[in-house]
């Protein structure tokens, strides 16, 4: 067992860093020729290709507000560095980040390319920078992801959430996109390999996460809702609600997660994997 689990991470290694090489050399040579369109199409792709190296299996409950919603916050519980890629294999994102992965080697400067913009939480004045930033771009029609609790938890529960970054959201009046993500083994039981806790530094991350024979990362869109009427404490309050609900639901059966999607996509809030979603091909 022992030598075919590490067979099997040395496979997904060597294919995994072929693929960042891969990633870099186009965002370095082609992402500057290309509107933002274009470059959407790129990182979803190449976000699905990289879930499908590590073995992770994709599968989306709830109705994905598409690949790129223009004036979109998509808000969402935060266990792994993993969670920007499973989440651009199906709604891209520009996402908010803390301004250490910007350091990491391969990985910091690929966000770098897409868009990610860094902040440094330990300093309460970039989040003002920060805000500044996120309002420009969602008024420019972009589609920004923030991980409100601020760090990475396994999973088990919700941490509280932060309203620092949601000023944002409602000075540019954009849509709240509440997302819950989990990931799971076969069985559907919650697994903790993919968490990035407790000091855990990126490379023992990595090989945990290639030693798993199977996983799924699921992510459930919630019911999206305008950000507005409202002040930065109550609308934090609303999401973070929304997503504890949903981790109550689909973890201990407390509630009933259809309530939780869009009104009138009743009866479409089931599951689906990645291999439905449309598939976009420009040449290379």
């Amino acid at each position: 067992m022992i030598v075919f689990r590490n067979a099997l991470r040395f496979s997904r290694l060597l294919r995994f860093g072929l693929h960042l090489v891969y990633g870099l050399s186009l965002a370095a040579l082609r992402f500057g020729k290309l509107d933002q369109a274009e470059r959407v199409i790129y990182i979803q792709r190449w976000s699905n290709q990289l879930t499908r190296i590590l073995g992770i299996q994709v599968r989306v409950q709830g109705v994905a507000p598409g690949t790129y919603p223009p004036n979109h916050l998509l808000l969402s519980n935060h266990i792994s560095w993993l969670d920007i890629f499973v989440l651009n294999a199906v709604t891209v994102s520009r996402f908010v980040a803390k301004s250490e992965i910007e350091q990491w080697p391969l990985v910091g400067r690929l966000c770098g390319y897409t868009g990610t913009l860094f902040i440094q939480r330990e300093k309460k004045r970039d989040a003002a920078r920060v805000n500044n930033a996120m309002v420009e771009a969602l008024q420019a029609r972009h589609c920004l992801a923030v991980f409100p609790e601020g760090t990475t938890s396994d999973g088990s529960n919700i941490l509280p959430f932060r309203s620092s970054l949601l000023q944002a959201a409602l000075e540019s009046r954009a849509t709240i996109q509440p997302v819950y993500l989990r990931y799971t083994d076969a069985s559907g039981k919650l697994t903790h390999s993919p968490a990035y806790i407790n000091d855990i530094s990126i490379v023992k991350s990595l090989w945990q996460i290639l030693g798993e024979r199977e996983m799924r990362a699921e992510i459930n869109f919630l019911a999206p809702f305008p950000a507005q009427d409202v002040d930065r404490r109550s609308l934090t309050q609303m999401v973070e609600a929304r997503i504890v609900a949903a981790h109550k639901a689909l973890n201990h059966g407390e509630g009933d997660f259809d309530s939780l999607c869009m009104p009138h996509a009743a009866g479409t809030c089931g599951v689906r994997d990645t291999a439905g979603c449309p598939q976009h091909h420009i040449a290379a």
